[in-house]
């Protein structure tokens, strides 16, 4: 799936106190990008980082880790209020600078 159809499904995301899901998407020359090829990978939260990486190494190899669901999700409802962030694209173009330089 594209890494921006997981970012603006991330608002119907459900968290739960028991299960972590992360983001993991390919680069593109070096970057992440809209149309990169993402999988959204959960684990329980008990060693979660772990379980997580090994998932991503042994199933998805060339994957990197982009964000958590629950963060992707927060910021975005964050940009739902701002004017500057109308469209979809530039709310894409948000949480992908977000993760490539703050999270």
């Amino acid at each position: 799936m594209e890494l921006k159809k997981i970012i603006l499904n991330c608002k119907n995301h459900q968290s739960n106190n028991e299960i972590v899901s992360i983001i993991f998407a390919k680069r593109i020359d070096g970057e992440f990008q809209a149309v990169s090829d993402a999988v959204v990978l959960e684990a329980e939260k008990k060693h979660w980082e772990i379980k997580i990486t090994q998932i991503a190494i042994t199933e998805y190899p060339g994957y990197e880790y982009f964000l958590e669901m629950d963060i992707a999700q927060y910021y975005y409802e964050d940009l739902l209020s701002n004017e500057d962030y109308k469209s979809d694209d530039k709310k894409i173009e948000a949480i992908i600078h977000y993760s490539e330089f703050d999270a």
